[in-house]
């Protein structure tokens, strides 16, 4: 075992060296590079210069970040730090981002006009005007109400503070370096097991955290409770002063997030996959100019500008990870988390990634990494150890893990803290500091109705984004496009001659004579090669949708993204495209077999067919969600669907006749089996094949059989989309 040193007493990280006397190093004009790190906590000096470079000045996603810095820090080009602005309330102030406010937000998350201020006899109001991302006084949404001294008004990620009847714009110096604050958190899942057991640290404004420890010690499980992702058994997370949990709404757009696994469609190129985001999670009134110039901004500052136009999947490993880390920062978060972001990367890319996230804590972020890499950890400001069990082996300084653990090597310290980490927390809790207290929670406020985006809004960015994802796999759209042309040309190999076509019967003694096809099997065949391939082609289109996208989803959701909205949009966009293969399939069937003349039985046979495969194809695209829904991984897709088409194959009634008891019962809950009574019935099956040996007396052409059917097809849809919506909705945080 490592030796247990003395403990050195805990102080803050060092700020980072420099040449002896030279004092804070200026922002390199022009340079891509941020080249100085935020001074060490507690010492804001007056003179030190806010880390923003100086290209991205004007920034977009940067401007509510700059209010922030500016409480601590000088700004570019002048000579002393700015003071917080002091606005003067009298009557009616409206408060938005465009100019013709009487106090202008430079915030994109703020609404053109967002909210009103009222100076009355009585006190001051705050009226919100409609704003998609809310008014918060205290972290509480708000429609209209009365405020006091001392409650902070938040617009968007921009704070304002009301102090003797004014609004001084931004937090105080305090407030603002408290940056993130964990205390004493754990997490018990059912059993009693403990994932994390009261992990504390802190982290301010322009450092970079890096949470590391052996495989199962809860460092994912960290990252995803610091972003109010999960909630805490016990403990409370702050992030300047704020309950991250309690006050999540307020804080969404402040947080940004980037998971394990890549949040962006490979297909899509880097300007597309961004400019959808942009129009899901910024407001509908910024124009498309707008949040180019908000995209624009964003990958200057990830050095990404060269790569706008280049495929996700051709980008490299490194390059995928800023363009992750570029959708979060389109809304300007000021506390940035990533997990496992150097994950599969070779020692360069891994150098390049970490290398962001410094310059990313320069300009003034909170930034905390989950990491498996320890290579690169001289980069940070700070290592938080957990031990397995969530517990904590470690916080400090990566200079001072020797003189703590008894050991620079890494590799010793691992297996010290995964072969004892009782020893290695015991250790720990003897030679840190006092825990700080968390602050006081703030009293809940009433609660209000939230409006969220539109839906339909939302439901069109969803639609036209998967839409251009279709187009954008070849692989997948010429799958889409042969399917239906082979199962339309299978109709044709099956024996016979009259297709749904049938002449007047030879014999005699048939008073009076009847139409009969020669062959008594023919056209059953040809309809159970349309019903069957409208099954198949509806779940092969959608099966592995949801899962393949749902790390995607979850992070879409987590910003504000409607499951309901997310859900109809696909269904709109599958449905459109089971018709399109609908009508593939059967029109080459008619060319082949000719066209339908008995049937109906309100609308021409041809279209009565058509009709009747194509709400059999659109509710199995439903079935497909269905699948994709419930299954974990792509991979556990398949199986269910060779099951469910091979059911239905069986059940769909054309093969043999379900006659014995039970069977024909069970065949009822299969869509195919009531495809095939309304096609049946479009085509008048009994009349063209009297002597088949199925004989189904919903099969005959009826006004109510085939409403019976589409009835049935629409009562299934309902239970199918239903059940799927009910799987995205238990994805909660």
């Amino acid at each position: 075992p490592v030796p247990a040193p003395p403990q050195p007493p805990r102080r803050p990280p060092p700020a980072p060296p420099g040449p002896a006397g030279s004092g804070p190093r200026p922002v390199a004009a022009g340079s891509a590079r941020i080249p100085m790190r935020v001074p060490a906590p507690g010492s804001y000096e007056p003179g030190a210069v806010a880390p923003m470079p100086a290209e991205l000045a004007d920034a977009p996603h940067l401007q509510a970040l700059k209010q922030n810095v500016s409480a601590i820090y000088q700004l570019p080009g002048r000579a002393e730090r700015p003071g917080r602005e002091t606005i003067s309330l009298a009557g009616s102030q409206s408060i938005g981002r465009t100019p013709d406010n009487d106090i202008v937000v430079s915030d994109v998350l703020a609404s053109r006009h967002h909210a009103r201020v009222l100076s009355r006899p009585d006190g001051l109001y705050i009226e919100d005007l409609g704003s998609v991302n809310g008014t918060y006084v205290n972290g509480q949404r708000v429609q209209r109400v009365r405020l006091t001294d001392g409650n902070v008004v938040t617009i968007g990620n921009s704070d304002f503070v009301v102090s003797g009847g004014s609004l001084m714009r931004g937090q105080s110096q305090d407030v603002v370096a408290g940056g993130l604050q964990v205390n004493g958190v754990s997490l018990v899942v059912d059993g009693g097991k403990k994932l994390l057991q009261d992990v504390e640290f802190s982290a301010r404004p322009g450092s970079l955290t890096a949470v590391i420890g052996p495989s199962g010690a809860g460092k994912s499980t960290v990252s995803r409770i610091v972003a109010g992702l999960n909630s805490p058994t016990s403990g409370r997370v702050t992030f300047e002063n704020r309950s991250v949990h309690e006050e999540y709404d307020s804080l969404r757009t402040r947080i940004g997030m980037v998971p394990q696994k890549d949040v962006l469609h490979h297909k899509l190129t880097l300007r597309q996959a961004l400019r959808y985001a942009a129009e899901l999670r910024l407001p509908p009134d910024l124009s498309k100019a707008d949040r180019d110039n908000v995209i624009n901004g964003v990958l200057a500052e990830l050095q990404l500008t060269e790569h706008v136009d280049t495929r996700v999947e051709k980008l490299s490993g490194g390059q995928q990870k800023r363009a992750s880390v570029a959708m979060e920062l389109l809304t300007g978060p000021s506390l940035l988390i990533l997990d496992e972001p150097t994950s599969g990367l070779d020692p360069a890319l891994d150098r390049q990634v970490m290398s962001t996230l410094r310059r990313l804590a320069d300009a003034g972020r909170v930034v905390l990494v989950v990491t498996h890499s320890l290579t690169y950890l001289s980069m940070c400001d700070q290592v938080l150890l957990l031990a397995p069990g969530g517990k904590t082996a470690y916080c400090g300084p990566p200079t001072q893990v020797g003189a703590a653990m008894g050991t620079s090597d890494w590799a010793e310290i691992f297996a010290f803290v995964a072969d004892a980490p009782d020893t290695a927390h015991m250790r720990y809790l003897q030679g840190r500091r006092a825990p700080t207290p968390p602050p006081p929670p703030r009293p809940p406020g009433p609660p209000i109705p939230v409006p969220q985006t539109s839906f339909t809004r939302q439901s069109s960015t969803i639609g036209r984004r998967q839409i251009r994802l279709i187009f954008a796999d070849v692989g997948y759209l010429a799958f889409l496009v042969l399917l239906p042309v082979v199962l339309g040309l299978l109709t044709l190999v099956i024996p016979g001659s009259d297709g749904f076509n049938a002449k007047m019967a030879a014999d005699p003694n048939l008073i009076p004579p009847r139409p009969a096809a020669k062959d008594p099997v023919e056209a059953v065949q040809i309809l159970v090669v349309l019903v069957v391939g409208a099954a198949f082609m509806g779940a092969a289109l959608t099966m592995r949708d949801l899962v393949g996208e749902r790390d995607i989803f979850e992070r879409e959701r987590a910003v504000g993204l409607r499951p309901g909205a997310y859900l109809w949009a696909k269904v709109v966009v599958f449905f459109c495209t089971a018709m399109l293969q609908s009508a593939v399939m059967v029109a080459i069937t008619f060319a082949g077999r000719g066209l339908p003349h008995l049937g109906g039985p309100l609308v021409p046979p041809p279209v009565a067919l058509f009709v009747a495969i194509a709400a059999l194809a659109c509710v199995s695209t439903l079935v497909g969600l269905a699948i994709s829904a419930a299954v974990r991984s792509q991979e556990q897709a398949m199986p269910p669907l060779v099951i469910i088409i091979m059911v239905q194959l069986v059940f769909c009634g054309g093969l043999f006749a379900l006659d014995k008891p039970g069977l024909q019962q069970l065949s009822w809950i299969f869509p195919s089996y009531w495809g095939y009574v309304a096609s049946a019935g479009a085509v008048d099956l009994p009349t063209i094949n009297p002597d088949a040996t199925q004989k189904v007396s919903l099969w005959q052409t009826s006004p109510a059989h085939a409403g019976l059917a589409f009835g049935v097809l629409l009562v299934i849809a309902v239970i199918l989309y239903v059940f799927t919506y009910s799987r995205l909705r238990l994805k909660k945080r």
